[in-house]
C-alpha cells in the first residue's frame, strides 16, 4: 500500500505531495517513491520549522537546503 498524504488532507497538500513525488521519482532507484517523498518532505518541514523557531541560524539556510537536495537526488550506485 503506497504512502500518501493523510486522509482528509486538503487537496492542495495532495497536489504538492504529487508534484514533489514526481520530481523525486527519477532519483528513487530501488526505494519506494512515496516513502522517499515522505522522508524528503519531513526533512524540508523540519528545516523550515527549526528555522522559523529560531533554532537554526538563518545564515546557513541555503547550504542546509542544498545539502538536503543533493542527498536526495543522488542516483543509487
Amino acid at each position: 500500500m503506497p504512502s500518501t498524504c493523510p486522509p482528509g488532507a486538503p487537496a492542495a497538500l495532495h497536489a504538492a505531495f504529487g508534484e514533489l513525488r514526481g520530481a523525486l521519482r527519477p532519483h528513487a532507484g530501488d526505494e519506494d517513491p512515496d516513502l522517499l517523498t515522505e522522508v524528503f518532505w519531513g526533512g524540508l518541514h523540519g528545516l523550515v520549522t527549526l528555522l522559523r523557531g529560531g533554532r537554526l541560524p538563518a545564515a546557513d539556510h541555503d547550504r542546509r537546503l542544498a545539502l538536503l537536495i543533493r542527498r536526495f537526488t543522488r542516483r543509487a550506485a
